[in-house]
């Protein structure tokens, strides 16, 4: 495997990172997960954006954006990959000793390795998922892309004895997301999920706002609202969503089965519309379709 470390591919074992840098030491860093069909990257124009976002919140400066998609495009040639994972993360850089406030100056370091993923066509059949709901315990700042993630992984690791894969966390009564993906239920007939602007706020996944829009463009009852835990616990079918799952159904929660114990009828109506949108967009779609004009969902 060939890597990506401050504008040079290597070989993974021959990248070496300074035992100061702060990325190591603080999770001082941020990141974004990209995934590419046939070559063509999905939705690489949200990905950019969020990861500026990213940067600028947590004021790390010396790193262009628009170097993201020639960085993943060289490391997929290297690599001899067209369906991928690329993941690119950028720390404030390494300074001279460990001091908790940054020095002036700090070079950011970027690191970026992709490794391969499943073809579109494996996404016609949606996976399924167990889940365990969890108390979300996390900071307040969880629309930054945070290297820093012990605040979730804390929640994979309680729920792990129980056979469970993802926990969907739950604060003030109210659906966040889960340690990993983003979540929609179906409530009374329509596939809901949770704002990203709140307070705190949530991860506004780019699978989130594809799986939106190809159910405006499919016609599939679709909204943007809070979901209590109740609402979740009594919904008809639970979908998680995430640049490397993409799209799952969840079948257990909190080690009963769930809904029909299979994929049900909406979350199969939502992954056929996703991945025709998918397939617009990477330019493989066998009906010649094109991938619709983005729609802004917050």
């Amino acid at each position: 495997m060939h890597v990506w470390l401050n504008g040079t591919i290597v070989a993974a074992h021959d990248a070496k990172i300074s035992v100061f840098d702060r990325g190591f030491l603080f999770g001082d860093g941020v990141y974004e997960v990209v995934r590419f069909f046939g070559g063509a990257p999905v939705a690489m124009d949200l990905h950019v954006a969020r990861f500026a976002r990213s940067l600028a919140l947590t004021q790390i400066h010396g790193f262009d954006c628009a170097q993201f998609p020639t960085i993943c495009r060289e490391l997929m040639q290297r690599n001899g990959l067209t369906d991928a994972s690329i993941y690119v993360q950028v720390s404030r850089g390494a300074g001279a000793t460990r001091t908790h406030m940054p020095t002036p100056g700090l070079v950011p370091t970027v690191f970026a390795c992709a490794s391969a993923s499943g073809a579109i066509e494996e996404l016609d059949t949606p996976t399924t998922a167990s889940c365990a709901i969890v108390n979300d315990e996390r900071w307040q700042r969880c629309e930054i892309k945070s290297t820093a993630l012990l605040g979730n992984l804390l929640p994979m690791l309680a729920i792990a004895p129980s056979g469970a894969e993802e926990a969907i966390l739950v604060r003030n009564g109210l659906v966040s997301e889960g340690t990993t993906t983003n979540v929609f239920a179906v409530v009374r007939g329509q596939l809901v999920t949770p704002p990203v602007e709140t307070t705190p706020t949530i991860l506004n996944g780019v699978m989130r706002v594809r799986l939106l829009e190809a159910c405006v463009k499919a016609g599939i009852s679709c909204g943007v609202r809070p979901i209590s835990e109740a609402e979740l616990r009594g919904a008809s079918e639970i979908i998680l969503t995430a640049s490397r799952r993409m799209f799952s159904s969840v079948t257990a929660l909190d080690g009963q089965t769930f809904g029909c114990g299979e994929v049900g009828p909406i979350a199969k109506r939502a992954n056929a519309a996703l991945v025709e949108l998918l397939r617009g967009e990477c330019g493989l779609s066998v009906s010649g379709a094109s991938a619709s004009a983005p729609i802004l969902i917050s």
